[in-house]
């Protein structure tokens, strides 16, 4: 089965890239064999920089020759430029990659992996980030009359739902709509000045691809968060596109959903100080109204303490 293979000499792309987010990336493509590998590597990345290619080979119950494969496929010319690229990036991100806590139940082991997971794909988000893509989203998305948030799954379902909750706080009319049906009755009533955002890891379900359509032939602008190069993304005007590589694991969480969290988070967050003085007084009212009744987690700047106190003696 041809598989493609990246390679470390001359390939700037892989250069730009830490090795760690290499690995995770490619993962999907690797062989078996070469997954073995990648797993005992993620496991102690600091131990992996000291060991041999023997002692490498031997954790992994591989090869010495499929050990240097896959060091190939992760964009390194050999196992000494694996070493190497790996040191390099323990150097500068390690504190990113790994917890200082050490389990020694399993159930701590299994929360040390699941969390780690989920950190390494939100940075692997963010070193594909198209900044440019974003920045144009915010600003059609602050300029919009009305957003319709779309997307399909137990993932992407999940983050409509989060988006919709971050960006109706702004004084924004927004709607989540994860039906097709309904999705395609939305995009029908879209008009110039409104704006879909459309939410899906495969950038495959085609309901949400019909109702992008759909709305951009109306005039609505279409945003797409996806992968690059799948049918959503071409239908989209504004695709912010990341691949993030799916777990071997089938009982772990979809790793994409975390990224994909936070680059919606990104996006509220650029939308409301787009917005100024709009965006902070309907997070003001909203923020006040839980205050009421007692729900809001106190910050340094704002603890409700003192008014529900105030609130009680009146009552």
């Amino acid at each position: 089965m041809a598989r493609r293979r990246s390679s470390g000499q001359g390939n700037g792309a892989s250069a730009a890239i830490d090795l760690v987010s290499r690995i995770e990336r490619v993962e999907a493509e690797l062989s078996p064999a070469e997954r073995r590998v990648a797993e005992v590597v993620r496991q102690d990345f600091r131990a992996a920089t000291r060991l041999t290619i023997a002692e490498l080979a031997a954790r992994a119950g591989v090869s010495q020759p499929t050990v240097t494969r896959f060091c190939r496929s992760v964009g390194s010319s050999s196992f000494n430029d694996f070493k190497i690229q790996l040191a390099t990036t323990m150097t500068v991100a390690a504190v990113y990659l790994t917890s200082d806590r050490v389990f020694g139940d399993d159930v701590g082991q299994l929360a040390q992996a699941v969390m780690m997971h989920a950190a390494n794909a939100v940075r692997e988000g963010l070193d594909q980030l198209d900044t440019a893509a974003v920045s144009m989203a915010i600003d059609r998305l602050a300029a919009s009359r009305r957003i319709d948030i779309y997307g399909q799954g137990g993932g992407s379902a999940a983050v409509v739902e989060d988006a919709k909750l971050r960006l109706f706080r702004l004084g924004i009319p927004v709607s989540a709509f994860t039906d097709g049906h309904q999705q395609r009755m939305s995009a029908a009533t879209l008009r110039p000045g409104d704006a879909v955002f459309a939410i899906s890891n495969s950038g495959r379900s085609k309901p949400v691809i019909d109702a992008v359509e759909s709305a951009r032939s109306f005039g609505a602008t279409t945003i797409a968060l996806t992968r690059p190069g799948t049918p959503l993304a071409a239908k989209a005007e504004i695709v912010i596109a990341v691949t993030i590589a799916e777990a071997d694991d089938i009982l772990r969480p979809t790793p994409s959903r975390y990224a994909h969290m936070a680059i919606v988070d990104t996006i509220a967050t650029g939308v409301a100080a787009r917005l100024g003085t709009r965006g902070r007084d309907a997070l003001r009212r909203v923020r006040y109204a839980v205050t009421r009744i007692g729900i809001a987690i106190p910050t340094p700047s704002m603890d409700p303490t003192p008014l529900m106190n105030h609130t009680a003696q009146g009552d």
